[in-house]
């Protein structure tokens, strides 16, 4: 079964050798993020946060090549299989794939709370611009669906459409459209779950007319300042030549309006743009293990890796959605 392009990617690596007591997720646009943090946990911020598959929360100050010495955060309790995960403020929200569930941790003030995911495993996250958080599930190659804990809520609803197979990637709009990327029922690709007046219409969901992917599907983002759609795919499958296709959709989404850069990496997944839209971070896995490319966004200049077996990261001050 494969649990995401980095679930591959693992295989393949096998072989050859403050939290408010209201609403747990605050914008991030109403804290100073670099005050609180140097109060509350003595990060330098812009920080780019990651967390390896042991639960090990850790950070780097963000450079323009890079870094290779993360400064530890908190061991995560329980935490056994992390994955993906997004930031709101000084709250990070950590996918754990066994068994499911999001973990949510303040490095502020050191809170935590755990949410249980009944749908599936874990593959990636997004929240939306009035925090609610989306949990992408995979299956299989055709079935998956997505878990939506409405801000404040500690209970999952279920998200399916007709379209939905096996996610690798979810992102979320300024509008609260979902879109997912990976394998479907229909083929591999983007999908779009519309945000109506009533709410999101999963029944009403659409695949976008987008360039064909190649290979694999990975990861997939939104500008948050510009609801630009960005798109990753691993074009040779993770086993050498280009991976991480990276292509840029203003709208309309559709073909004609997509172009392609290449990020230039071993097996890409999942990705997240700075706060200020001019970073990409991309979840990278390579002979050695996990690292997170930077690369300018957009034109995707190698801009050095941060190193450290991270498989999910965010970073801080950040911006939703995300």
């Amino acid at each position: 079964m494969r649990l995401g392009t980095l679930g591959v990617a693992a295989a393949i690596l096998s072989g050859c050798g403050g939290m408010n007591s209201t609403n747990p997720m605050q914008s991030a646009e109403g804290l100073n993020a670099a005050d609180v943090l140097a109060a509350g946990a003595g990060i330098k911020t812009p920080a780019l946060l990651g967390v390896n598959g042991d639960g090990v929360l850790e950070y780097y100050p963000i450079t323009s090549h890079g870094g290779s010495n993360p400064k530890k955060i908190a061991t995560l309790r329980g935490l056994y299989a992390a994955w993906s995960m997004v930031g709101n403020g000084t709250q990070v929200a950590i996918l754990n794939q066994g068994p499911p569930s999001v973990y949510l941790y303040d490095v502020a003030s050191g809170k935590k709370k755990v949410l249980n995911d009944p749908f599936g495993s874990p593959v990636d996250i997004a929240i939306d611009k009035n925090a609610n958080l989306f949990v992408l599930n995979y299956e299989t190659v055709n079935a998956g669906s997505i878990a939506m804990y409405p801000a404040g809520s500690s209970r999952a609803k279920e998200l399916d459409c007709k379209y939905l197979g096996g996610g690798q990637g979810i992102a979320a709009d300024n509008e609260g459209d979902i879109f997912v990327n990976g394998f479907g029922k229909k083929g591999g690709g983007v999908t779009e779950i519309s945000n109506g007046p009533h709410g999101l219409e999963p029944q009403n969901c659409k695949r976008l007319a987008l360039l064909p992917e190649k290979g694999y599907p990975s990861g997939v983002a939104v500008d948050p300042k510009t609801d630009t759609l960005i798109v990753v795919d691993d074009p040779t499958r993770c086993a050498g030549g280009e991976e991480g296709r990276m292509t840029i959709y203003p709208k309309p989404y559709n073909k004609n309006t997509g172009h392609s850069v290449d990020l230039n990496g071993h097996c890409i997944g999942v990705i997240r743009l700075d706060s200020k839209s001019t970073r990409v971070f991309a979840v990278d896995a390579t002979a050695s293990g996990y690292a997170i490319v930077q690369r300018s966004y957009p034109d995707g200049k190698d801009m050095g890796a941060y190193v450290g077996d991270l498989r999910g990261m965010t970073t801080i001050p950040n911006t939703l959605p995300n």
